[in-house]
């Protein structure tokens, strides 16, 4: 059935201009629903299914009524019969059609027909009243009624009974909650609707109509039939056609609201049961209000007179509360030709009131009513307060369906200044109701506008919400749309409210912004801030957060200099003095700790590749003599190369390398000395006379001790022209080892200064005498000593021996004047 149904209206024209989503969630949902569309089912009024539609091409939701004429509940039916039902459901769609009046249900799309359904469309309704009631036995939950939304319903209903008594001269006949002819619209507004069995007070010819004795038969569809649940006794006891028949169904549908859905009494559709309820006192009324009880008895009784008409029921003492009279006060149908003071007093009146109203009701209701009135850009600083009060109690996709599309134009009215304000107000709550996306393609450029105004105040307000929005909104959108606006005003303002509030923007980006741009643009424009206590000190803020990220460099050379001008300020006070110093030592001490990390990273790294430099091999010859370039490229046979001693040791003291190298006037490094040692079994005392010289570290190794050097005057030195210095080391005598003593050794040929380069030897036990080394130079290896004559090698000159009587033994002074290195 359901997919003959789909056939059919894919076929008709309402079936192909609107698409259902009655079970799909990709559509908008309805204004004023609790829930999305995807959770609002399709719902049965009677006979007819009702589904949710959208026009393909202007978007508008619509309620598609459709009746299937092969259901089970009309094919078992009598031919006569059928047509009867066939008959009130087509009177009913083409009486909407006709009928035009805000609270009786507006048909958009005519009555269709074909051999298998029955097809039209209204406004959209959310759904109906017998689902709707509280606690009631077919409650869906769609929509929760409370007492106010139900008392204004019953005004609305009125207004539409009273346009039909009155314009259409018609009586419904049939109003009940088993037909379910109350419809809750997306306003928030119920519906008169089941137009099937009216009955016109007069015949075409202007006769009266004639009455029409009511049956109840319970195999026809009760949707088509009076309920006697409902029914006035005087239509059915004294046969009459009076309106007030309706006002009489009216107060049994308001009890059965307030009382789960059943009516005052129960007649089982029986004529005699209505008969004898007639008149009956009504009963379960305690726990109602008073002001209700006395309303639902002077609607619900045996004669007509008593009964209040349409027209006088909104002036029943339960009506005339304050949020009754709220709502009314709102009616789109009067409120829009009120004038525009009046609806300003009553929009500033309006947002003490409505915590007096539910979630739904003002959703449903009143926020429809207030973004109608947003056309009136006077009315908006009145209006927008009370928006946002309904929208907090919204979700994210009410607000974006409802709310959303009728703000975003005000985003770039500047004028009056009172909604900006208003909007910047709220802007935290439209960042919360909107999606990332949304809200920086929608909602940013409010804040944007706003810093572009030429109003302290609404600048001032936009600044404050900045630091907020850095928090929130990514870094690209800080860096480079943000800042620059907030820059702008810095630099072209001259309030000082306006320029500490740009400060304080500033202050929150520190830690969005990165190096450069705190480098090279904030920095700048700090230092153009004039000296003002309460501008210095929000600058000190910027500063000292600044001074914390941005490079050791930038805080010498920008920051600092821009604190120590600001802290001698003449207004500063003596604490604000010492916040300055505070910040100026903060930042000094982390130069000076990150500065003097750098220096020693730096030597660190200068003494690694000195040593890698050091350490790299040169050409250096078999005993480690560096090579002149004519050796070196082979055009000389090469340097001689003295015998190494096998057990030569080197040195390993530093301090001798420091003392010797330092007298001989050469580097130890490059500059080999080869010492002999002395046998080891002798020992020189330590005193003034006996000064003996630490051993020299030698870069060629050492004649071996048990080979000792002869006397002086036995080293034959030869030079020529072509060769450097050298000597030739006789053979030892057979006879054992020869002490050295200054009587072995030759006088120098010629006077000089004390000689340097001496070799005390230690005492000589059988004489007890101190026995002197030869001069220094003597023992040189040959390619390091030079001639007696002063003779340069490796531009050194080596210092000639001294001119002293080696054969005799020098007293304390002598030796002390020979040996003083400053003599």
């Amino acid at each position: 059935m359901l997919a003959a149904a789909s056939s059919f209206l894919n076929r008709s024209a309402i079936g192909q201009s609107y698409t259902f989503v009655s079970q799909s969630g990709s559509q908008t949902p309805p204004a004023g629903s609790s829930k999305s569309v995807a959770t609002v089912p399709t719902f049965h009024v009677g006979l007819w299914r009702v589904q949710h539609a959208v026009h393909k091409t202007t978007g508008r939701h619509v309620s598609v009524w459709s009746f299937d004429k092969r259901s089970q509940d009309v094919d078992k039916l009598r031919p006569a019969t059928r047509e009867r039902v066939m008959e009130v459901l087509k009177t009913e769609a083409t009486a909407l059609s006709r009928l035009r009046h805000p609270f009786i249900l507006e048909a958009v799309e005519p009555l269709e027909e074909s051999r298998s359904e029955l097809t039209f469309a209204t406004e959209h309704i959310l759904s109906s009243l017998a689902l709707s009631i509280p606690s009631g036995p077919r409650s869906s939950a769609l929509v929760d009624l409370d007492e106010i939304e139900i008392l204004k319903g019953v005004i609305q209903v009125g207004k539409g009974l009273e346009f039909l008594h009155t314009s259409a001269k018609k009586i419904h006949s049939n109003l009940n909650l088993q037909t379910v002819l109350f419809f809750i619209s997306l306003q928030g507004d119920w519906k008169l609707g089941g137009l099937g069995l009216t009955i016109p007070l007069t015949q075409p010819d202007g006769s009266p109509t004639r009455w029409e004795f009511p049956t109840w038969d319970s195999r026809i569809p009760h949707y088509t039939q009076r309920s006697f649940d409902f029914m006035a006794p005087e239509y059915a006891i004294d046969e009459q056609l009076d309106p007030s028949s309706d006002m009489y169904s009216l107060g049994c549908i308001i009890y059965a609201v307030h009382v789960r859905g059943n009516p005052p009494f129960k007649n089982h559709g029986s004529l005699q049961s209505l008969r004898d309820n007639a008149g009956k006192p009504l009963v379960g009324m305690e726990k109602l209000d008073p002001d209700l009880q006395a309303l639902l008895k002077s609607l619900i009784t045996r004669h007509p007179t008593p009964r209040p008409s349409p027209a006088t029921l909104s002036s029943a003492s339960v009506f005339s509360s304050l949020a009754i009279s709220t709502l009314n006060f709102l009616e789109r149908s009067t409120f829009a030709s009120k004038p525009r003071e009046e609806k300003i007093a009553f929009m500033k009146g309006l947002k003490g009131v409505l915590d007096r109203f539910s979630d739904g009701l003002k959703t449903r209701k009143i926020l429809p009513s207030l973004l109608e009135e947003m056309k009136d850009t006077q009315l908006l600083p009145s209006i927008l307060p009370n928006i946002f009060v309904i929208s907090s109690s919204l979700s994210a996709q009410q607000f974006a369906s409802l709310v959303l599309p009728g703000l975003k134009p005000l985003f770039a009215i500047k004028e009056p200044p009172q909604n900006m304000l208003t909007l910047l107000d709220n802007l935290k709550l439209l960042q919360d109701k909107t999606d990332k996306n949304v809200f920086k393609e929608q909602v940013l450029p409010l804040v944007y506008n706003a810093l572009e105004s030429e109003q302290p105040l609404i600048q001032e307000k936009a600044l404050g919400c900045v630091p907020d929005l850095c928090d929130t909104i990514d870094y690209a959108e800080v860096q480079s749309v943000l800042f620059p606006r907030v820059a702008l005003v810095f630099t072209k303002t001259n309030i000082l409210s306006v320029k500490i509030a740009t400060l304080k923007c500033f202050l929150s980006m520190v830690k969005t912004l990165d190096q450069t741009s705190l480098t090279q643009k904030l920095v700048p424009l700090l230092s153009k801030i004039r000296t003002r206590v309460s501008s210095s000190l929000a600058t000190l803020d910027v500063q000292e957060a600044m001074g914390l990220k941005v490079d050791r460099e930038a805080v010498a050379s920008l920051v600092l200099p821009q604190l120590w001008i600001m802290s001698i300020g003449p207004l500063l006070n003596l604490s604000q003095f010492n916040r300055f110093m505070e910040v100026i030592r903060k930042l000094g001490a982390r130069v000076e700790r990150e500065h003097a990390q750098h220096l020693r990273d730096s030597q660190r790294i200068e003494d690694r590749s000195t040593s890698n430099v050091n350490s790299t091999p040169l050409p250096f010859s078999a005993n480690n003599r560096a090579l002149d370039f004519e050796s070196l490229v082979g055009t000389k046979g090469g340097i001689a190369t003295p015998p190494t001693a096998p057990d030569a040791v080197p040195s390993n003291s530093s301090w001798e390398d420091d003392v010797w190298g330092s007298m001989l006037g050469e580097s130890v490094e490059t500059k080999a000395v080869s010492v002999i040692r002395a046998p080891s079994s002798q020992s020189l005392p330590a005193s003034p006379h006996n000064f003996s010289a630490p051993p020299v570290r030698a870069s060629t190794p050492r004649l071996a001790a048990k080979s000792p050097i002869p006397p002086q005057s036995s080293l034959r030195t030869t030079t020529t022209l072509d060769s450097r210095p050298s000597f030739t080391i006789p053979p030892p005598p057979m006879a054992g080892p020869r002490p050295l003593s200054p009587r072995n050794l030759s006088p120098p040929s010629q006077p000089s200064k004390p000689n340097y380069n001496v070799l005390m030897q230690p005492m000589s036990p059988q004489s007890g005498s101190t026995v002197m080394s030869p001069p220094l130079g003597s023992m040189l290896s040959p390619s390091l000593s030079a001639s007696s004559s002063g003779q340069s090698f490796n531009n050194i000159l080596l210092p000639t021996p001294a001119q002293s009587n080696w054969g005799t033994q020098k007293t304390n002074g002598d030796w002390a004047r020979d040996f003083d290195p400053l003599a």
